[in-house]
Order: C-alpha cells, then structure tokens, then sequence
C-alpha cells in the first residue's frame, strides 16, 4: 500500500513545484473519507489540486462549483423536479450534482448562501441527502473546498468549518529555482492518467475503511494528543481573540486521519511522526497557525521517545532508592555534643549547681560530634539490601534502554511516510535519538551509585 501511496503522489504532484506536500495530505485526507480545505491566494493551484486527486477514485462522478453569492440549492443540489412539484412533492432532481456525486469540488465555499452551506452539514458529516422528506444516501467519498479566506465570525458557519478536518495552507511558489522551472514550462494540465492499479475502486475504497479503524494508537501519541489538548486549553487562556476550538467530533475524525497515515505505510499502529500531521488540522485563523504549530512540535519532542514512561517511573523509583541509601548511611543532621559532662555541672564551683551557670551552657550552640554528611557504618544485611536494589534498577534500566535501541531501529523504517516532509520526520528521530544519549547518562549515574554502596562500611558486630 505505501508503494502504491507514494507512486500516486508523484503521479498526482508532477508539474506542481513546492505542492508535494499539500497534495500528500489531501490524498491522505481523501482516502480516509474527511472533507479538505485548501486555503491560500488565488493562482496557487488549488482547483488544480483538487481536480487531479478526483482522479484517484475509479469510474468516480465528479462534481465541481465556483460558489458566489447568488448561488443557489439549485446549482449545487440539482433543479426542482416539475412532474413531481405537479403531485404536490417538492423533490429535487439530483442526478449529475453533489447528492449523486463521489467527488466535489467547491470553489469559494464561504460566498455561498447559508440554505448550501446548511445542507452541506449533514451530506458531509452523514452521508444523507433529504430530498422530498426522504434520506437519500449519498456516495460522497471526497470533498475539497478552497477559499482565499477563512469563514467570516458571526454568521453561522463554525459547525461546518468544524467538519473540514484537514485545514492545508497553499501559499505562492518561494523557491527560485521552482519559479524558473514554472515560467519555463507549458502548462499544468488537471487531466492526468492514473494507472488503473493505482486507482482505487469503490470495493476498495469500502474495504479500506473497514480495515483502518483496527489500526491501534500506541501510548506514545496518546500522551502526545492529551498534551497538546492541555497546551491547547493554555494558549485559549492567554489567546482569547484567536482561540482554537476543537470538538470531541473533530478528534475523532482526526484520530481516522493519523490511523489512515499508519495503514497507507504499512503499519498497524499509530506512531508520534503520524502526529506531525496535525498541524494541518487544529488551526483555525492563519493569526494562530504558526502558534499551533510550534505547540505541536513541542509536545512530539517532549513526549515522542520510546519508553518515555517506563523512564518517568524508573526515574521515581530511583531517587527513592538514592534518598533511601542517602538516609541510611549517613548522617542527615548535624549531632551535638550535649552530655552534661562534671565540669558543667560544677560550673559554680564545690558548692553545687549555679543554676545561670548551668542556664548559659544550655543556651550556647554545643560543640559538633558528627557532622551532616558524615558516612554511618551500617548492618552488612542492610547494605545487601541496598547493593540488591541498585543492581535491579541498573537492570531496569538497561531494558528500557534496549526496547529503545530496538525501537529506534525499527522507527528509522517506520518513521519513512510519505505525509510528513523528511526534515520534519527528522524531529522523531533526533528526539529519540536524544532520548537514549540521556538513558546512557541515567546508566553511569545508576552504575556509580551501585560501587559507592558497595563500597560503604559495614559495622563490624
């Protein structure tokens, strides 16, 4: 599957300089069934775009519409069926328009009037279509909406906005190079051919999403995704004006993405590189994009290495061990000398006690017999016990720090996905290779430990 992915988008991105990425994600967004909006200036390609990933889907009807204010239901969901409005029932004729269509394109979508954009929700969300007072089941598969704008505040339209879970920022050509090479060339051409085994069928589009939701999320990018929802939460507190919203619905829906990205690679499990593609689905306002971003990348390199919870707890275990072994062989408070010696007690001479005498010795700081630090001679079954624990957690931690070493081995591969640009998988894996550098640092700490216990004294009875 991921040959077949990959051979797809370099079919699909040919002529289209600096669009390998936006066409990826849009494919990978396609194949999982969830809505796209591509968002950037006019001549940036994205009808193009859009038009060419219709192609992947076999002996698909396509639908495409420039939306502007005067449209109406009757340009997007088809006219009024005269011979049925005669009968008294207000039924659309929907064959060759969106209701009947496996892909749409729909250019400037937030021009549209709200009676379109209403409708929409549930044609994307449900897959239905009322027609008459009837659910009609529609065959969408993929729909990709385009505009130079966010949808304007105020008007109703966050419900729908919620439900376009890949947000793909399409921005002008940068590189020099890549400019030449356009102006030098003919023009790029939206009718490409797509070998049909690269194409995907109806039956195969359904079987792969059966097969997608038995893909697992492992541990790693849960607590990856539940840090970035707490940073979320952070950055709406100091961020008010352009907070992030994102539904219970959304996450699911995202979480369908990141298992799609996993199978169409060949794996049966989400992994943190996955992650790095939401930073195509959390943003809302190009203002909070950026800041989005960078959170994400914040919490795939806190929280992206291998083991990294199995090292929190190793880490607790340990300091206990090291207040443990700190507590029993050496003094943790200074001990004074306060034996009431005869000469304090014939301070006031032959004739007895002089109590202010007696007082002043009391009051003054007694000389120090062992200081703070001062190493204690201990029962030899004691220090047994402590060599044992060391030994255990130095065995505790070279496991973790093998599952790491393999884990990274196994993650080099694994880490190769098409939906994520390589300097941005190279994140993943100098995260985990910092990881293990810091797991060898805990090893010589632990290994320290474990020869000045042994080297402790013992008492001798």
């Amino acid at each position: 599957m991921k040959t077949r992915v990959t051979d797809l988008i370099v079919i699909l991105s040919d002529g289209l300089y600096e669009r390998e990425e936006i066409v990826a994600v849009s494919l990978l967004s396609a194949l999982s069934g969830q809505p796209i909006f591509l968002y950037g200036l006019p001549g940036t390609a994205k009808s193009l775009i859009a038009r060419r990933i219709s192609k992947v889907f076999k002996d698909a009807t396509h639908f495409e519409y420039l939306m502007q204010r005067f449209s109406t239901p009757e340009d997007v969901f088809g006219p009024v069926s005269i011979r049925e409005l005669k009968q008294d029932n207000y039924i659309r004729k929907t064959e060759g328009y969106l209701p009947t269509a496996d892909f749409a394109f729909l250019d400037e979508i937030w021009k549209s009037s709200p009676a379109i954009l209403n409708t929409l929700l549930t044609i994307i969300n449900e897959r239905i279509y009322c027609n008459g007072g009837k659910d009609e089941k529609v065959p969408l598969k993929a729909l990709i909406a385009a505009s130079n704008e966010t949808p304007p505040p105020n008007q109703g339209l966050e419900a729908l906005y919620d439900r376009f879970v890949m947000r793909i920022i399409v921005n002008p050509m940068e590189e020099r190079e890549n400019f030449e090479k356009l102006l030098e060339g003919g023009a790029v051409s939206a009718d490409i051919e797509i070998p049909d085994g690269l194409q995907f069928s109806h039956d195969e589009f359904e079987q792969l999403s059966r097969e997608i939701v038995n893909v697992k999320i492992s541990r790693e990018v849960f607590t990856i995704i539940n840090s970035i929802r707490v940073s979320l939460d952070e950055f709406n507190k100091d961020n008010p004006k352009i907070a992030v919203y994102v539904s219970d619905r959304r996450w699911q829906k995202i979480a369908l993405i990141l298992k799609t990205s996993a199978f169409l690679c060949d794996r049966t499990e989400v992994i943190p590189v996955d992650t790095l593609i939401l930073r195509h689905c959390l943003w809302t306002l190009e203002q909070n994009r950026e800041q989005i971003n960078e959170i994400i990348e914040n919490c795939v390199k806190q929280f992206g290495g291998a083991n990294n919870e199995k090292l929190n707890s190793w880490e607790l275990n340990h300091k206990d061990l090291e207040k443990g072994i700190s507590d029993t062989f050496f003094y943790t408070e200074n001990i004074y000398d306060t034996e009431i010696t005869e000469d304090v007690l014939n301070y006031s001479g032959k004739s007895g006690y002089d109590n202010d005498s007696f007082t002043k010795w009391f009051d003054s700081t007694p000389p120090i017999k062992i200081r703070k630090g001062t190493q204690k001679a201990v029962d030899p079954r004691t220090k047994d016990t402590f060599v044992k624990a060391c030994e255990d957690s130095l065995s505790s931690l070279l496991e973790i720090i093998d599952d790491t070493k393999s884990y990274l081995t196994i993650q080099k591969k694994s880490n190769e996905t098409p939906f994520v640009p390589s300097e941005k998988r190279e994140l993943v894996l100098d995260i985990s290779s910092s990881f293990l550098k810091d797991l060898e640092n805990h090893k010589l700490n632990a290994e320290h430990l474990l020869e000045k216990v042994q080297s402790y004294a013992i008492s001798e009875s």
